[in-house]
């Protein structure tokens, strides 16, 4: 009787182990799931699925039999594309699972760094009361850099709040111009233009690093930037003297350079910033979703369904 192939987990996919098992049960796919990579048989693993784990040469090449891996989140940049293509290992993702997450927290950033809700908390936890003015969101300009489906579900809300919206992004999308959104070219324009800049770039090599101190320059005193993208997006430490310089009023940041973010990283000190761990997607139904679309890919692949496969 022939040994049964395994699908190895190497990510904690933050839904109960139960849930994901149950759906591979119902799709029907005859695989031994395997949670603990040390009880793992290498020449069995067929697929990996992980979620932000670097997925490098050194560690794929112990996997002889691997044919696919199953990304369990939108960007795939920890995995080694290029030995996937020499190895013809499939590469899925899920895409627009977090859509309405992340651009839900994209505003409470925004909204915590202009009325400085985490320092009102603190006041009032230390017996305080007074408190300086905040500023309104209404009537404000967002620069939104990245309009593919994020970008434009964000634009969305702040549309609704009563903002003006610009964009910056490789193609032009004619839902961010039907909220009215009016594309500008120049990067250092686009800037220039911004109350508040949010950012929604996928990372890849065109994207890394956009983010300057020219950019930053560029924008006013009073304006500030929200990151529920990728951290290499932007030149950290530009970002770091930027505010700390006062160049800009304030950031509001779920990702960063490295994650999880180092303990002496200078943003840890600054008070106009708002900084959340790696959260944007981490809401209950988008997890949901997401495992739902994991299990649906692998299937995908088996029956040669390019739905969802980056490479």
């Amino acid at each position: 009787m022939p040994q049964q192939k395994q699908i190895l987990i190497i990510d904690e996919l933050l839904t109960p182990k139960q849930d994901f098992e149950n759906s591979v049960k119902k799709s029907n796919l005859d695989y031994e799931i395997i949670w603990d990579e040390n009880t793992a048989t290498p020449d069995k693993v067929e697929v990996i699925v992980t979620v932000l784990r670097k997925l490098g040469k050194e560690y794929l090449t112990q996997f002889p039999n691997l044919k696919m891996i199953a990304v369990a989140f939108t960007g795939y940049d920890s995995v080694d594309m290029e030995y996937c293509r020499e190895h013809k290992i499939a590469v899925y993702n899920v895409p627009k699972y977090s859509t309405n997450s992340v651009a839900e927290l994209t505003i409470g950033l925004t909204i915590a760094v202009l009325r400085e809700i985490t320092y009102g908390n603190s006041i009032i936890r230390n017996g305080g009361w007074s408190f300086k003015p905040g500023i309104e969101l209404f009537g404000k300009t967002i620069g939104i850099m990245g309009t593919g489906e994020i970008g434009v579900a964000t634009a969305k809300v702040f549309k609704a709040l009563g903002c003006e919206l610009i964009g910056w992004s490789r193609s032009e999308n004619e839902a961010f111009k039907s909220l009215g959104g009016k594309y500008i070219e120049n990067k250092q324009e686009f800037f220039a233009a911004s109350d508040i800049v949010s950012i929604h770039l996928p990372l890849n090599k065109q994207t890394e690093g956009v983010i300057t101190k020219k950019e930053l320059s560029a924008m006013k005193k009073t304006s500030i930037l929200v990151n529920t993208a990728r951290g290499p997006i932007i030149n950290e430490a530009d970002l770091i003297a930027a505010l700390e310089q006062k160049e800009i009023a304030g950031a509001g940041l779920d990702v960063f350079a490295q994650e999880p973010i180092n303990s002496n990283n200078r943003l840890l000190t600054l008070e106009n910033v708002v900084l959340t761990p790696h959260i944007a997607y981490k809401t209950e139904e988008a997890l949901n979703r997401r495992m739902e679309v994991t299990v649906n890919n692998i299937s995908y692949f088996l029956q040669n369904k390019n739905t969802n496969r980056v490479d």
